[in-house]
């Protein structure tokens, strides 16, 4: 097989592997994101110990790594002329490296924000739906873990949906392995949720604090 390939490969994986979270509370904040709350590399984390800026800036950055390179060898002649994997295979080697940096002995995030990138730029109305799916689950259960879970499985069904209209091996095989790593990365939540031990969310507080006025 053409070594381009494989460079690339490597390329989309040390792509994904930039922590940004970490890199952002070191600039901003001084700080190890590694040795605070949960000690995550994730987005979710991130809004946890450093607030909404740098835990917006993280999302976004975590969206973008994973989504860049499907968009460009989608969207540009950039790529035309070379052969390579199916775009997919590069956004899923770029989640691996979010999910597995070489930079931290293979201890990130839980690839729930680079999975969405990489299906945002694939197929925008699926990742919408799936994202809607989460932040509903997320408000009524204030638990991120449980909204992952369910906006992975709920995006995964949506795909075997698709596809038997719109036959998407690369799309269906993709999602599944993104799914199985995010129930895999989400095993020590979904023990402390057996526990009682989960952390809730405060994202949706101002909007409850917001209807109890309206009540009075």
């Amino acid at each position: 097989m053409p070594l381009v390939r494989w460079l690339f490969l490597v390329f989309a994986y040390l792509l994904g592997s930039i922590p940004f979270s970490f890199l952002y509370g070191k600039l901003f904040r001084g700080q190890d994101i590694r040795k605070l709350g949960s000690g995550n590399l994730g987005t979710t984390n991130a809004f946890r110990v450093f607030g909404k800026p740098i835990g917006f800036a993280t999302l976004v950055s975590d969206t973008l790594k994973s989504g860049l390179l499907v968009f460009l060898m989608l969207h540009t002649p950039w790529f035309s002329g070379l052969d390579l994997f199916h775009p997919l295979v590069y956004g899923l080697a770029s989640v691996v490296g979010h999910i597995f940096p070489v930079w931290f002995h293979f201890k990130g995030g839980k690839g729930v924000a680079a999975s969405f990138g990489l299906l945002l730029v694939y197929n925008v109305w699926i990742a919408l739906i799936a994202a809607a799916v989460f932040l509903l689950t997320e408000y009524l259960t204030r638990y991120v873990s449980v909204s992952s879970t369910v906006g992975a499985l709920f995006t995964l069904f949506l795909v075997a949906f698709r596809h038997f209209f719109i036959r998407d091996w690369a799309l269906l095989l993709v999602s599944a392995a993104l799914v199985g790593l995010i129930i895999l990365r989400h095993r020590a939540n979904y023990k402390r949720l057996k526990s009682g031990t989960e952390n809730r969310v405060k994202l949706f507080d101002p909007i409850d604090r917001w209807f109890e006025k309206k009540k009075k």
